[in-house]
């Protein structure tokens, strides 16, 4: 054997060794992993946490302990939580000494409401081993902790407190007061009759007619289908009960509901506050449900993600069959909804209103103050827009006729601000010509003479919060002047004569002797419509006691 063949030999030995060893420990690996209970163990938790978490515990997940009758309690206990689902989690297993049971821990998440903190329970699921396998062992507080038998589980979402609507002087104009709902109970009155009751109800309380027959009908066999929410008290409402209740299946239900000083007070404006439509819970992106008090027109919902504030929720379990006796196991607390500060004066609208109910025909009242463009009153009928939507069609308005330049009047409403957007939360028609006669809202007509009386161009101004920046352009001073010296000339003169006899600060005033006049005393400007044809006498008995 030469040398080198003798010093190969123990490396070769090395290296069968080596070789062994690795045999050896990979077959104790392999038989290490045939027999380690925890996968299985595991894998049983994870079949069993997904059943739970999928409502749907008859899939043998937990063998013979769950059968019909857990199914349908499992059912029974969940109903009240909707259509929602945990997501569960196996956080650890520990398998005892024998291998022939474990425990596996649970933590499911219950997500209530998106973006909102989620309900959160830890549960214990005992294993057991058996011919089969692992399989789960069914216990009721696997659904949640402490649950005893024969409770239920219920979401409930939790109404924030809305928040006021404020004007000058921050006096109150919406707040929360208590309220009745009128509407018709459809397990009350037989379906061949419904269609009557529901014509006859929106009679009594002054609604349309075809469109509440038609949300009747559209809803379920065993609905509540509000008509309107009255306040408690007054004159006026409780004849609205009275009218209401001889109709049959009419319900009449105790609420709280924001509502404004009277049924009709600034209503186009302040707008009115109701159960969430299909529409509304779309706009809602997921923060509004139905049954969620939303507002519906004008500032209530120009502004109801301030007013309104955020929902919350409690979960509750409470015994079957006694809804009424629940404990509470979760709760996130609503938000309550900011105030919203504006720069209505409550008296001068009330003597606004005041005077359109002496009208015959369409009417309108709008009161601005020039120095800072607030909007101090805005009045129409009630369910009409007639202060922002009507057109009027002036001969000569010198609050524009006496600015225009060389570009006309449609020259003369641009500088004046009176053709873009005005941004108090309520559908408004300025002004324009379309190379056709000069038309303007009995808004835009009060804008216009205040911005004369101020002597430039003003904006708008109703959030107390949020008042607007001058305009970069407008009219000039010498134009203001020309047309303030227009406005004391036709003030002097005709049916405005009187006006310019009373006592007090002097009055600019124009006026077409019938529908329209606009009129500005002091730091108030006011301008009235009227298709009755009583505008200027109407101005009068406005100013009187103002200016």
């Amino acid at each position: 054997m030469s040398a080198t063949q003798s010093a190969k030999k123990p490396r070769v030995w090395v290296i069968a060794l080596i070789v062994l060893a690795m045999a050896a420990g990979g077959g104790f690996l392999i038989w290490r992993t045939a027999t380690d209970p925890v996968p299985g163990a595991r894998n049983a938790a994870r079949r069993a946490a997904d059943a739970l978490a999928a409502r749907t515990i008859a899939d043998g997940s937990f063998g013979s302990t769950v059968g019909p009758v857990e199914t349908e309690d499992l059912t029974a206990t969940l109903r009240g939580m909707g259509e929602i689902r945990p997501t569960i989690e196996v956080l650890d297993v520990q398998v005892a000494d024998d291998q022939r049971e474990a425990t596996a821990r649970l933590r499911a998440e219950w997500v209530i409401h998106d973006g909102k903190p989620a309900w959160v329970q830890d549960a214990f699921l005992r294993l057991v081993h058996g011919p089969d396998g692992w399989t789960g062992v069914w216990q009721r507080d696997l659904i949640a902790s402490g649950l005893e038998d024969g409770d239920r589980l219920r979401a409930v979402r939790l109404a924030p407190e809305r928040g006021e609507i404020v004007g000058a002087d921050d006096e109150r104009l919406v707040w929360n007061q208590d309220a009745k709902r009128i509407g018709l109970d459809k397990t009350l009155v037989a379906p061949d009759v419904q269609p009557k009751s529901a014509a006859a109800l929106a009679k009594a309380v002054g609604i349309d007619v075809d469109g509440y027959v038609a949300k009747v009908a559209g809803y379920g066999p065993k609905a509540y289908v509000e008509a309107t929410v009255i306040r408690a008290v007054g004159q006026d409402e409780w004849r609205m009960l009275d009218a209401a209740r001889r109709v049959e299946g009419v319900r009449i239900l105790d609420a709280e509901r924001p509502l404004a000083r009277t049924s009709t007070f600034a209503r186009q404006l302040l707008g009115t506050v109701g159960e969430a439509t299909d529409d509304a819970i779309r706009a809602g992106q997921g923060a509004v449900r139905a049954g969620d008090l939303v507002g519906l027109s004008g500032l209530q919902r120009a502004y109801n993600q301030q007013l309104m504030g955020v929902t919350g929720f409690v979960v509750q379990a409470y015994p079957d069959g006694h809804p009424e006796d629940p404990r509470e196991l979760f709760r996130v607390p609503a938000v309550a909804g900011q105030p919203l500060k504006i720069t209505l004066d409550a008296g001068l609208q009330r003597r606004a209103e005041a005077l359109l109910t002496r009208s015959s025909g369409r009417a309108a009242v709008v009161i601005v103050r020039p120095s800072d463009g607030a909007v101090l009153a805005l009045a129409s009928k009630p369910g009409d827009t007639t202060a922002t939507t009507q057109r009027v069609y002036p001969a000569d308005f010198a609050p524009v006729s006496a600015i225009a330049g060389p570009g006309g009047a449609a020259e003369a409403i641009e500088a004046l601000g009176l053709t873009g957007r005005f941004g108090l939360g309520v559908d408004i028609f300025g002004a324009s010509t379309d190379d056709g006669p000069l038309r303007l809202s009995p808004f835009a007509m009060a804008m216009a003479t205040a911005s004369v009386a101020r002597g430039s161009t003003i904006a708008p101004w109703l959030l107390a919060d949020a008042k607007p920046a001058a305009p970069a352009s407008g009219i000039s001073p010498e134009q203001a002047e020309a047309a303030r010296r227009e406005l004391r000339e036709r003030a002097s003169r005709g049916a405005l004569k009187p006006l310019s006899k009373m006592p007090g600060a002097p009055v600019l005033a124009d006026s077409d002797g019938s529908l329209w006049t606009a009129a500005a005393r002091g730091d108030l400007v006011a301008v009235t419509y009227d298709s009755g044809k009583a505008s200027v006498a109407q101005m009068q008995r406005l100013l009187t006691g103002i200016g």
